[in-house]
């Protein structure tokens, strides 16, 4: 494991001193530190585990501090809403959730807690904004858990799981581009997302086995997912939905599909958790022919850009967010390495970082905020098998 020098500690013990600090009601807000710190899951053994990275915010630059190796897998990170828990799903068939308490000052993990995931192969866990409840997402199974978390942030086995069920739908895409000969595994029920929306009164889950958008609303006190309204949103078949973000407003949810590459927009009517879709465009540049599995979607802190990151093509597609919150082309950008997994900002937004799984590196690109065009920073960071990057806030960022 990598030490944690006497610089590290006191920038770091800063950080998380201001980032918890927010909303206290001090008059004057203290100057921003010069760093932030942010966890990166990987897949093992050709990763290492869980890796800690401080993040120099005015270059975007990234120093490993610590490796923690004792969990296999840990394909998909989480924080807890007050910044002192990290949860971290093993992506392994039997299944499991791991918890891990933050040292303020020094970052190192100190696990918690360990639980069956509900189901097989977890690929995704997310935290209710409250804390009090942990989702995960059971690729190998096709089933959503619900978990809630203790006072001391531990999670604890699980209170309801709940299938995916819909018929199977053909490895193909009718609408998927030329020349695509990557296939979507559509054998089964696949959850690859499961979160709660922004106002914590719904469970929004994709399953790309099925070509499946499930919504439950959240039973709090009975720790219970219940079917929504609309309780099942169908993508075309063969699309396999893979990831979603909201819009900062809350009222548009735009939908990832991994195999035809498309980003569906949809109207969200928070009261009763129903989406209504009004645009679907193409994640790859006119005319891209090939093969191609769209990974990651993300927006910018300011509603302003989204971006969507294609493996194979090896790039990031990047769009304008129109007044109605329709999307417009702008972009595609390399990304330098081999097969863009996950894509994640600093906390100011002014940097954005792919983990590329297959060329064991992470790559970083400055964010411009006028035109939320990416610049290559011509940096990489060594790290094997990289999944996910999980940053922790700072405050009056």
């Amino acid at each position: 494991m990598a030490s944690t020098t006497r610089r590290d500690f006191l920038g770091c013990t800063a950080a998380v001193l201001l980032a918890r600090s927010a909303g206290a009601g001090s008059p004057a807000a203290p100057a921003a530190p010069p760093y932030a710190y942010g966890y990166v899951g990987t897949y093992t053994p050709n990763g290492g585990g869980i890796y800690a990275f401080r993040i120099e915010l005015a270059t975007g630059a990234l120093t490993q501090l610590q490796v923690v190796d004792d969990i296999r897998n840990p394909s998909w990170l989480a924080l807890s809403p007050d910044q002192t828990r990290l949860y971290a799903v093993s992506e392994i068939d039997s299944g499991a959730l791991v918890s891990y308490a933050i040292d303020p000052r020094s970052m190192r993990l100190t696990r918690l807690s360990a639980v069956a995931s509900g189901g097989n192969s977890p690929a995704y866990l997310s935290v209710h904004p409250s804390g009090k409840f942990a989702f995960a997402g059971n690729y190998g199974s096709g089933t959503v858990a619900l978990f809630p978390i203790g006072a001391d942030g531990a999670l604890t086995a699980a209170s309801d799981v709940r299938p995916s069920v819909g018929p199977r739908h053909l490895g193909h895409a009718a609408d998927e581009q030329p020349g695509q000969f990557a296939s979507s595994d559509h054998a089964g029920p696949h959850i690859h997302m499961v979160a709660a929306d922004p106002y914590g009164q719904f469970v929004i889950a994709n399953d790309a086995g099925l070509d499946l958008t499930l919504v439950w609303r959240l039973d709090a006190q009975a720790q219970r997912l219940l079917p929504a309204e609309v309780p099942v949103v169908p993508a075309p078949a063969g699309s396999a939905p893979r990831h979603f973000v909201f819009h900062p407003n809350g009222h548009v949810f735009y939908n990832l599909y991994e195999h035809d590459a498309k980003i569906a927009v949809y109207d969200y009517d928070p009261a009763h958790g129903i989406l209504r879709l009004k645009q679907s465009l193409s994640t790859l540049p006119a005319k891209y022919a090939g093969s191609n599995l769209a990974s990651e979607i993300l927006i910018s802190r300011d509603g302003r850009y989204v971006y969507a990151a294609n493996r194979l093509h090896n790039a990031i597609a990047s769009f304008a967010v129109l007044a109605d919150g329709q999307l417009r082309a702008l972009a595609d950008t390399w990304v330098h390495a081999d097969s863009p997994r996950s894509l994640s900002f600093d906390p100011t937004g002014a940097y954005l970082y792919a983990c590329n799984q297959k060329s064991d590196s992470i790559t970083s690109f400055h964010v411009n905020p006028a035109t939320g065009a990416l610049q290559f920073t011509g940096r990489y960071e060594p790290v094997g098998s990289p999944a996910a990057l999980c940053v922790l806030r700072l405050a009056g960022v």
